[in-house]
């Protein structure tokens, strides 16, 4: 059992001095898929833009929305005009977070200035503090969204004015704190410390869930989710690890700030340091998770805030529209780092043959001589390739998902085939599945 004495030590002697780092990923398929992350992100923005700009509109006209949303005599009816806001304060946090997750400016760089891409303290710390941001903001409004309840949206604001209050500046003051604004905040203070600080119910507020965890819970809850605990951890740990960088922890500081050599690596792309791929790594990790969560969390919640919201003629119209853009954009995000099998021909490997392996991504990945297998992966998304290797000049296999050419065969590719000649080989893949099918009913399978 270790004591007081112990734990210092080995504090002293294995987190003051920052040990040797490992490069364990590949730069180049790192910068492309930060690069075509970026994108979606970009994408995803443009998209809720639309959306909101559609909401606005229509959320105006009282025949489009249920009966407690239509008059002011229902306090539900102030929320037509606190969505719209939510979404556009929204969309100003994600376009932050896109423009700090862009991918390195490697224009020019060559071995004397490849000190450029050195990651240190303030590139970790402004890219994990706004992924913390992020995520937090937007769980945070997802849950109003969702909730709809006029304590609930009345402590957020009132909590976030109160802050806000206490070094505003003049001028900020003259545009946020009315007289009426000011009354509110009067009421805010004269409750009690339990009401004001814990959210305990006031007669005007209220916080059922204070915390990141008790809201993502609720949230996946709400939107039929709740059993994917993998994903739900996956994102408590990202925000337990971001906000350890943006309280500006011992160890987020000592990792990212401790001196060490950094080693100059060489790629297709040209030189790059160890800590560009280091940073790197966490970078596209942390973007990948962002985009997932975008999708099958933050959209979902705004599904669920419309089906409350508008009548089920617009609703159901907007929320199918949303469902094909998450299908849609969840397919691109799976192209990256997948396995791939393809047939090839047997003797192939290892002869003096360039190999071509095309990826689903698009890219074509000529794999040369002498045919390391180490090397076969996209240079572009970071798949990995499983080759099976087949006798003789098979041509065609046969493939649940269609027909495959075996590599290094003397037929042409299925793109370079008539219509007519395609047409016949699917014809016969059909039968096979047919035929393959009626014998597994006739086994039991």
């Amino acid at each position: 059992m270790m004591n007081e004495k112990d734990v210092i030590k080995s504090i002293a002697t294995n987190l003051s001095e920052k040990r040797s780092a490992a490069a364990l990923n590949n730069y180049e398929v790192l910068y492309n898929n930060i690069n075509y992350a970026n994108k979606l992100l970009d994408n995803f923005i443009n998209n809720i833009i639309h959306l909101e700009k559609d909401i606005e509109n229509k959320i105006k006209i009282s025949d489009n929305v249920n009966d407690e949303f239509k008059t002011n005599a229902s306090s539900k009816f102030y929320f037509r005009d606190i969505i719209p806001r939510i979404l556009l304060n929204d969309i100003e946090v994600l376009k932050k977070f896109s423009l700090i997750s862009k991918g390195d400016d490697i224009t020019g760089i060559d071995v004397k200035n490849v000190h450029f891409l050195k990651k240190e303290f303030i590139d970790y710390s402004e890219f994990v503090t706004i992924t913390r941001q992020t995520l937090d903001s937007l769980v945070s409004d997802a849950y109003q969204m969702i909730l709809l309840d006029e304590k609930e949206m009345n402590f957020h604001v009132l909590t976030s004015l109160k802050s806000f209050e206490l070094y505003a500046t003049k001028s900020i003051r003259q545009s946020l704190f009315n007289e009426e604004i000011t009354h509110a905040l009067d009421e805010f203070d004269n409750l009690n410390y339990n009401q004001r600080v814990r959210g305990v119910e006031s007669n005007i507020t209220k916080c059922s869930k204070k915390t990141f965890g008790e809201k993502l819970d609720f949230i996946f809850g709400e939107i039929g989710l709740i059993s994917d605990t993998n994903f739900i951890d996956e994102l408590k740990n990202l925000f337990k690890f971001s906000s350890e960088f943006t309280h500006i922890g011992y160890i987020s500081t000592f990792f990212s700030s401790a001196e060490q050599t950094d080693i100059v690596f060489g790629s297709n792309l040209g030189p790059y340091l160890l800590s560009t791929e280091n940073f790197n790594e966490l970078k596209y990790e942390i973007i990948e998770t962002m985009i997932k969560f975008l999708v099958t969390v933050y959209m979902a919640s705004i599904s669920k805030t419309l089906e409350t919201i508008f009548c089920t003629k617009y609703s159901e119209k907007i929320i199918e529209e949303i469902e094909e853009y998450i299908k849609n954009l969840m397919g691109y995000v799976n192209t990256r780092n997948n396995e791939y099998y393809f047939f090839i021909r047997e003797g192939l490997i290892q002869s003096d043959q360039t190999i071509e392996l095309p990826c689903m991504c698009g890219r074509i990945n000529n794999w040369k001589s002498p045919h390391d297998l180490s090397d076969i992966y996209c240079k572009s998304c970071g798949s990995k390739f499983n080759l099976i290797e087949v006798e003789g000049n098979p041509g065609y296999i046969m493939t649940s998902s269609g027909p495959a050419k075996v590599i290094g065969s003397d037929v042409p590719d299925l793109a370079e085939m008539s219509f007519e000649e395609r047409k016949e080989l699917f014809e016969e893949w059909e039968k096979i599945l047919s035929d393959t099918s009626a014998d597994n009913k006739l086994k039991g399978n």
